[in-house]
C-alpha cells in the first residue's frame, strides 16, 4: 500500500513537471532585422571594426516593459548587419559607432525588417591611390583624411593613425599583426596634436618600413587597412574610422 502511494506521488510530480516545462517553452526568436550603414556624404558603405570597437546596435524591447534590458549586437566590417534571432515586438533601436550619434528609433520587428542608416563619420579615411609594394618588400600607402561632419563638436584634432596589417582579411584594431603594423602620431600625419583639419583635410604617407619586423622571406599575401581616430569617444570606447581593406602580395626575397 505504502509503495502504491509513493508511486502515485512520484507520478503526480512528473506530470506537473512536464506541464511546467511545457509552459516555459516559448517560441524561439526567428524574426530578422538586417540592413547597412552608409556614409551620408559619399553613399559608400561605412567602414568599421567588428566587435566592441565597431558599430554597436542596441535594441530595447518595449513590448512588455518600459525599462527593458538592452540587447546589443555588432555589424560587419563593411557596415552590414543581419540578426536572424529577434523576438517579434516593438523595439527602441540606437546604433552607435564612429559617427555622429543617432537618436533612438521605435521599430516594430515582424518577419524581415530592413533598415539603411545614413551616418556622418567622424573622419572620412580614403586611400589616395593604390598601396605600393616596393623593391625592398615594404609596402607604402598614401591616405587622405577629412571630417565627415560640419558639426564643430565632432571636428577634433587627430590622435593617432595606424597601418594595420594582417594575414587575414579581418584586419583592424581588433585583429592585426603587431610585427608588421605601424602606428603614427599626428605629426607623422601632417598635422600637430592640437590642429583642427582644414576643409581639404590632410594627406599622409605611411610605410611598413617603420614596422618592428620585416616581412618573412617567403612570398605571401597580406591584408592592410588604415584606421585613424580623434579624441571623440562613444560609450567610453575609442573607435577608429577606416579605409576599405586592400590585399597586397609580398614577393619572395
Amino acid at each position: 500500500m505504502k509503495s502504491n502511494i509513493i508511486n502515485i506521488v512520484l507520478s503526480l510530480f512528473i506530470i506537473f513537471g512536464i506541464a511546467s516545462c511545457a509552459d516555459d517553452n516559448y517560441p524561439e526568436p526567428k524574426e530578422t532585422f538586417r540592413g547597412k550603414f552608409i556614409d551620408k556624404g559619399t553613399k559608400e558603405p561605412f567602414q568599421t571594426a567588428i566587435g566592441n570597437t565597431g558599430v554597436r546596435i542596441r535594441m530595447m524591447e518595449y513590448s512588455w516593459s518600459d525599462t527593458p534590458q538592452p540587447y546589443d549586437f555588432n555589424c560587419m566590417m563593411d557596415g552590414t548587419f543581419n540578426n536572424t534571432k529577434v523576438f517579434k515586438g516593438e523595439y527602441g533601436i540606437t546604433p552607435s559607432g564612429a559617427f555622429v550619434p543617432l537618436p533612438e528609433e521605435r521599430i516594430k520587428i515582424s518577419g524581415t525588417v530592413e533598415k539603411t542608416y545614413e551616418v556622418e563619420p567622424i573622419l572620412r579615411v580614403e586611400w589616395d591611390g593604390e598601396p605600393v609594394v616596393n623593391i625592398d618588400r615594404t609596402v607604402t600607402a598614401k591616405v587622405k583624411v577629412t571630417y565627415g561632419s560640419d558639426d564643430a563638436i565632432y571636428r577634433k584634432p587627430l590622435v593617432e593613425g595606424w597601418l594595420f596589417v594582417s594575414e587575414t582579411d579581418y584586419v583592424g584594431d581588433f585583429s592585426y599583426s603587431p610585427n608588421y603594423s605601424v602606428k603614427c602620431a599626428p605629426e607623422q600625419m601632417g598635422v600637430t596634436a592640437s590642429e583642427i583639419l582644414g576643409a581639404d583635410g590632410t594627406t599622409f604617407t605611411i610605410s611598413t618600413s617603420q614596422a618592428s619586423k620585416s616581412f618573412p622571406d617567403y612570398a605571401r599575401k597580406y591584408f592592410i587597412r588604415v584606421g585613424v581616430r580623434t579624441s571623440v569617444t562613444f560609450d567610453a570606447t575609442n573607435r577608429y574610422n577606416y579605409t576599405v581593406v586592400k590585399e597586397v602580395s609580398i614577393p619572395v626575397k
